[in-house]
């Protein structure tokens, strides 16, 4: 039969109840920082999308405007061209 000197020995490998509620609220805690980190990271992303949309349209209204009024070789507006990779 088990007596309370066995459940005090036991208790020291065995996780308790609070052991196991410590734990979880640790992880939990840890996936809510995460989470918070991923959300400002998803932000951030979404702004340089639309900032770097923005700019590859300013740089397509240069381009266009200088080869229009020929302020550009052919060899340079070829040159800009082949750099276009968006």
């Amino acid at each position: 039969m088990i007596n309370n000197k066995d459940i005090e020995k036991l208790s020291g490998v065995f996780a308790t109840k609070d052991d196991v509620l410590e734990f979880k609220n640790e992880i939990l805690e840890g996936q809510d920082e995460i989470m918070e980190k991923l959300s400002l990271l998803l932000q951030e992303k979404e702004i340089g999308n639309e900032q770097g949309k923005r700019q590859k349209k300013v740089l397509e209204i240069h381009n266009n405007a200088l080869k229009k009024n020929k302020v550009l070789s052919i060899e340079e507006v070829s040159e800009i061209d082949k750099l276009q990779v968006f």
